[in-house]
């Protein structure tokens, strides 16, 4: 089967001239239907005065390749071509130029190139790179056509082909996985000749302008996995003739033996309201539980694209918990791993991060006297309050004792000359009008040996 394209671009060669981009003989209408496959040649309408050694000198590879087209079209003098002809030329000889992409965020130790030296500010990618991220560390980078791609931690890829075919002006870009993941989100090829493309060592990706994952020996199954959240992507193993065409919502396994196995994904996990605050030294998210899966994984971004990634975590169950981070909006997302490996769809949440460590401890010093100290992270401005109320009869014949200390600044308060008894005590973070407080605490005051009873109380 021949599909042809009958749109006409302006060609840079000379004034008026115009190329039609024919797909090659054999592509199989699902393989189109998901854009996955670069034409094996292009057609060249001729024109007066063309000559093959004029093509060969500005877009093919090589001057010589010139006898390959003149075999494939029967031309009889490469210096003399008829106008009006239709002239099919592999897409393999025509020359690119190399284009680099650019370093969008970075975290952590990403390195670059053989010699493995570390991403800076302002870093081009160029053709041929490898990149490696290490643990805790991210990578996003926006390619040459505007797609951008994005590499969680401790994956390896290389940017094996970023070139403009100069004789179609469109782009051919190829992204190989050695391990690990990564997440795209690719532009809309323009022109039927575009490629994008993400391999790794068994299976082939490829698409024109959606979004994805792909996935290889990061979780030791052997499989390479492709995981489509947008469009459809044509996945391939080695040997197969035709790619099979993975829609938006389903997953492909591809096997060592170039088998295509393919799965719904899992829904995307309810996010819990609870993580719409994070006050705590850490960060802790929940969501409901994912029937059939295995695992979860949480990650963080300061974006809700999730270009700016900043941290992960995977567990068996549906809770993450992350390192801390400064105040301010921040976005988790939760997916669920089925069985086999495969990450389900993405839920997204905002939240604010207000960091609010409080908490406060008693301790007898020396004597009658005793020091409560306490610990503070978070709102500037505030002042404390500590109050102190008897729960029983004091001790002896005193009369009963209560403190109650406000516009308190530093971080220890002492206690002289309390009366011995049962008491309850808590510590107030005041700002404003916002209060925190710690919960109560009873505490038996002794002026002979130690104070005793000390716990937290409701």
């Amino acid at each position: 089967m021949t599909l042809t394209s009958h749109a006409r671009i302006m060609s840079r060669m000379k004034p008026g001239m115009t190329m039609a981009l024919m797909l090659a003989q054999g592509l199989a209408p699902s393989a189109m239907a998901a854009g996955s496959a670069m034409p094996a040649e292009v057609t060249y309408h001729t024109h007066v005065n063309d000559t093959l050694y004029d093509l060969a000198r500005r877009y093919f590879n090589h001057f010589d390749d010139y006898r390959v087209v003149q075999q494939l079209n029967h031309v009889a003098i490469p210096e003399h071509l008829q106008p009006d002809v239709d002239l099919r030329i592999p897409v393999n000889l025509l020359r690119g130029a190399p284009q680099n992409a650019t370093v969008l965020t970075y975290r952590g130790d990403v390195r670059l190139g053989e010699d493995r030296h570390p991403v800076t500010p302002g870093t081009t990618l160029s053709e041929g790179m490898r990149i490696e991220t290490g643990p805790s560390s991210f990578l996003s980078f926006r390619a040459p056509d505007g797609s951008t791609v994005t590499m969680p931690s401790q994956s390896v890829m290389r940017l094996e082909r970023m070139r403009r075919i100069l004789f179609t002006n469109t782009m051919d870009q190829r992204f190989t996985i050695e391990r690990g993941r990564l997440e795209t989100t690719v532009a809309k090829q323009i022109g039927p000749a575009s490629h994008y493309e993400v391999r790794t060592p068994i299976a082939v990706s490829a698409v024109r302008g959606t979004v994805f994952r792909v996935a290889y020996g990061a979780d030791g199954r052997g499989k390479s996995l492709t995981e489509v959240l947008g469009g459809t992507v044509a996945v391939s193993g080695n040997g197969m003739a035709r790619p099979v065409p993975v829609p938006v919502g389903l997953g492909a396994a591809v096997g060592r033996d170039g088998s295509v196995e393919t799965e719904t994904l899992l829904p995307a996990p309810a996010l819990s309201e609870g993580n719409r605050l994070q006050e705590g030294q850490e960060l802790r998210f929940s969501a409901a539980p994912v029937a059939g899966a295995q695992a979860y994984h949480f990650d963080v971004a300061r974006d809700a694209a999730f270009r700016d990634i900043v941290g992960e975590s995977r567990s068996a169950m549906p809770q993450g918990e992350l390192a801390g981070l400064p105040d301010g909006t921040w976005y988790v997302r939760a997916t669920a791993l089925s069985r086999t490996g495969m990450e389900g769809l993405p839920a997204i949440q905002p939240f604010e991060r207000r960091l609010h460590v409080f908490d406060a401890a008693m301790m007898r010093s020396s004597g009658r006297e005793y020091r409560v100290h306490w610990t503070y992270a978070g709102a500037p401005g505030v002042h404390f309050r500590f109050q102190l109320e008897p729960t029983g009869k004091p001790k002896g014949h005193g009369k009963p004792f209560g403190l109650d200390e406000d516009r308190l600044f530093a971080r220890t308060l002492v206690l002289d000359d309390v009366p011995a008894g049962p008491y309850r005590w808590r510590l107030g973070a005041i700002n404003g009008t916002d209060e925190t407080w710690t919960a109560w605490r009873e505490v038996t005051i002794e002026h002979n040996g130690e104070h005793t009873g000390e716990h937290t109380g409701t």
